[in-house]
């Protein structure tokens, strides 16, 4: 009986490696790209011919190698950054596993030039198919540079599988634009087919990213910087509102490795909850710091996929730290009314400053002022001022000009977001103001939903309802918040009932679920005539709340039409 098992050739090893390592032209530019960080070198040159299969050259400034090194990197596990199982505990280097040269030179012409301080000429290096075909002494400067020709040649079925060139072309720039914004302090350049395409200077964070993605890509973003113990997250995310259509630049980093890990993209989106639509995606630039030993990232050949020692606390805080820059000012458009034609500053106290809601009065009553403005501030009485002009149109929209075209806001929820965000402030203090009705009302609620009622009575008291047990299922309303109408005591508790039982099963924060629940059904309603002093009243408490494009439920509150967008339509 005939062996029928056998030990393969080594360069059918190095080709099935290779099938792992190297998948299109994009994957050789990675490998070779991170070898060059590795070595040190502070400047870094891609050469790009016919898509990648005709050329990919990386020349770097880095430490080189010798002769005898050289000779040894294009074998397979050969690598200078582990020497030890424990070494594997805290991985710091881009490349470790010893695959990268053996696997592309197995499946391609690939030509090595390298030379070290120490060296007095430079060493070159042919390898072709997996085979060292020529070494010899040739002049060149500190730093090495791999040629990567005719890739796949010999393995015409891997080219079959392919993208068309433009394709390739586009991942090799998106693995250079990942390397270059991980690493600001490096000077890139892409040349392809002979023409610079991208010339990256050394700089900060916050110039690469603004080279990479463009000034208007750039200007969407608000940064994100927090620190949670061991952890530290920096980098930029899109600004609610701001989104795209396509995944193309989202960027995860941790340590500076460029990473793909569904947990961490789900703390993102989820940061943004019910703002983000359908089919639109935020972008981010986000680099997460954390020590070595608490990620593997020897899971994947490729390097790209981690594995976290406790990956929901990475998920919870990276989820925190986004939802916090989306909090913040930088988090807001610009918004500048406009009063008898000229910019009348901004409409808002920024984003995050708490602002007492000191008159608990309707809307329909004086407009609340800051804390501590005072009548004749400034020289004036405050009711002096030259008021911003509004429009209502079909009771339902708040129509006004703004410094760079027109806003639209609607009122309903402009209004929702008002009273979540003080029903949300009175839970951390002694409770909201309340009217007392001079004839309290009797209302009967079926007994499954006098359960309810009774869970969330402490938060409904807190928001300023009065409500008690009258006897079986009836219960007797004899106090209510300052923004319920009178007439509406009955109808506005049972639907905050109603409300509640939907929120409750998308919001685990009881409370939290009645102040949506509060503010819906409380809020003017869509058809309410508005008068000019209280369509100023809104817009002044809407600008003060600390998210006010978006209400409670996700849900756009204002709408801005640039100038541009006007004189397009208009054919301008």
């Amino acid at each position: 009986m005939h062996n029928r098992i056998h030990i393969l050739s080594e360069s059918l090893m190095k080709r099935i490696a290779a099938g792992e390592v190297v998948e299109r032209p994009a994957s050789v530019a990675k490998e070779l790209i991170e070898n060059s960080i590795d070595a040190g070198a502070s400047s870094i040159t891609l050469i790009v011919r016919g898509s990648g299969l005709e050329l990919i050259q990386v020349t770097d400034n880095g430490s080189g190698m010798s002769e005898e090194d050289v000779r040894l990197c294009v074998m397979r596990h050969a690598t200078s950054k582990i020497a030890s199982a424990d070494d594997l505990e805290a991985i710091g280097t881009f490349g470790f596993r010893g695959e990268a040269l053996a696997s592309i030179g197995s499946v391609s012409r690939m030509v090595i030039v390298t030379r070290s301080a120490e060296a007095e000429a430079a060493t070159e290096l042919t390898v072709e198919n997996g085979e060292m075909r020529d070494t010899g002494k040739t002049a060149a400067v500190q730093g090495t540079s791999v040629a990567v020709k005719d890739l796949f040649s010999a393995v015409p079925a891997r080219r079959k599988f392919l993208k068309s060139p433009a394709t390739e072309l586009r991942q090799i720039m998106m693995v250079f634009r990942t390397m270059a914004l991980s690493h600001p302090g490096l000077d890139f350049l892409l040349i392809i087919d002979d023409e610079k395409t991208l010339d990256l200077r050394k700089t900060v964070l916050e110039n690469r990213v603004r080279e990479v993605l463009g000034r208007e890509k750039f200007g969407r973003l608000v940064p994100v910087e927090q620190s949670f113990g061991n952890l530290d997250v920096q980098g930029y995310v899109s600004r609610p509102g701001e989104f795209q259509k396509t995944r193309n630049d989202q960027f995860f980093y941790l340590n500076r490795r460029s990473i793909v890990n569904r947990s961490l993209m789900h703390a993102v989106i989820s940061a943004y909850g019910p703002r983000l639509g359908r089919n639109e995606y935020p972008a981010y630039i986000l680099f997460l710091s954390i020590d070595a030993h608490r990620f593997d990232v020897n899971v994947h050949p490729t390097k790209i996929e981690v594995r976290f020692a406790d990956e929901k606390y990475m998920h919870d805080a990276l989820h925190r730290a986004v939802a916090e820059a989306l909090r913040t000012r930088q988090s807001v458009p610009e918004f500048h009314l406009v009063r008898d034609g000229r910019p009348a500053g901004h409409a808002h106290i920024p984003p995050g400053v708490n602002r007492p809601f000191i008159n608990d009065g309707q809307l329909s009553l004086d407009a609340q002022r800051p804390a501590g403005e005072k009548q004749g501030e400034s020289g004036r009485d405050a009711s002096s001022r030259e008021p911003a002009q509004f429009w209502q149109i079909h009771n339902r929209y708040i129509l006004s000009q703004i410094k760079s075209g027109l806003t639209l806001i609607d009122q309903h929820v402009a209004h929702e977001r008002i009273l979540y965000e003080k029903a949300m402030w009175v839970r951390q203090t002694s409770g909201a103001s309340s009217q007392q009705l001079l004839f309290p009302v009797t209302l009967e609620i079926p007994p499954q939903d006098l359960i309810i009622l009774t869970e969330i009575l402490p938060f409904l008291e807190k928001i300023g309802f009065g409500i008690r047990q009258f006897g079986g299922n009836t219960v007797m309303i004899d106090a209510v918040p300052m923004e319920v109408k009178s007439g509406r005591e009955k109808e506005v508790v049972l639907d905050i009932l109603d409300e509640y039982k939907e929120n409750r099963t998308q919001v685990h924060d009881t409370g939290e679920a009645v102040a949506k629940s509060f503010a819906c059904k409380a809020a003017i309603k869509s058809g309410d005539a508005l008068t000019q002093h209280e369509m100023a009243a809104l817009v002044d408490q809407l600008f003060a709340t600390r998210d006010p494009y978006f209400c409670p439920h996700g849900r756009p509150i204002v709408i801005n039409l640039s100038l541009e967008e006007i004189d397009k339509r208009f054919g301008r």
